[in-house]
């Protein structure tokens, strides 16, 4: 059931992407509302930018050694 749902979901953004390319906004007020879909684009960046950098946040910065107290 899973698998079934996952192709469904991966064929549903793949056609979404494709609607994108022959949809454009002819009132776009800045150049990158121009660009096919762009803002798919960006939020999936933007998504990979936020897991990966709080990632590293809590790698080199929050987790502490198992013997942190015990100094």
């Amino acid at each position: 059931m899973v698998k079934i749902l996952k192709i469904i979901f991966f064929i549903s953004i793949g056609f979404l992407v494709l609607i994108g390319l022959f949809i454009h906004d002819a009132h776009a007020h800045f150049w990158w509302e121009r660009i096919p879909d762009f803002d798919a684009i960006f939020g999936f960046l933007g998504c990979i930018l936020i897991v990966f950098g709080s990632k590293a946040l809590g790698h080199y910065w929050l987790q502490r050694n198992e013997d942190y107290y015990d100094d």
